[in-house]
């Protein structure tokens, strides 16, 4: 599997993987993403910006992600603390394909992540999740990111995440 940025043919896939997660995510009894976000129309504009990303296995789109390199306003305010006050990356709407899913691609990808940031001069990466979401917060968990706190994102308190590489 790679991490690469995603292009204007990979948004339909893209979407997909973000409609599989919420699918799954309704399945596990909450909702990640409020209704009506993210849209198609999100994922261009993350594809526009420079933002998409998708891992892949050959031509196929197994997963998608934003990853920003830069400030996140809503993470300025942490009922908690940050592990590191360096330059970080910031994670939003991960998600893989139905058909990827028990595969152990999230470890991977994550893997793939610190790296392609490690690579850009990026040692800290931050995310947050949902407090339903015990899936992602064991992922984030055993892959070695460190609870911090609670950040108000998104209408509502997030779980947040840092890893310092």
């Amino acid at each position: 599997m790679i991490v690469r940025k995603a292009c204007a043919e990979d948004i339909r896939a893209a979407y997909q993987c973000i409609e599989d997660a919420r699918e799954y995510h309704r399945s596990m009894g909450f909702v990640q993403w409020h209704p009506g976000y993210p849209t198609c129309a999100t994922i261009e504009q993350d594809v526009e910006a420079g933002i998409g990303y998708v891992f892949a296995e050959g031509h196929e789109i197994c997963g998608y992600c934003c990853m920003i390199f830069g400030d996140e306003p809503a993470y300025h305010r942490i009922d908690g603390a940050w592990k590191t006050d360096r330059p970080y990356a910031v994670i939003h709407r991960m998600a893989f394909s139905q058909q990827s899913r028990g595969k152990g691609l999230s470890g991977e990808a994550l893997a793939l992540v610190k790296a392609y940031c490690l690579e850009h001069g990026v040692e800290a990466i931050r995310v947050d999740t949902q407090g339903e979401n015990v899936v992602m917060q064991h992922i984030l968990d055993r892959e070695g990111f460190a609870y911090c706190g609670l950040v108000h994102f998104d209408g509502g308190p997030k779980l947040a995440y840092e890893w310092d590489g």
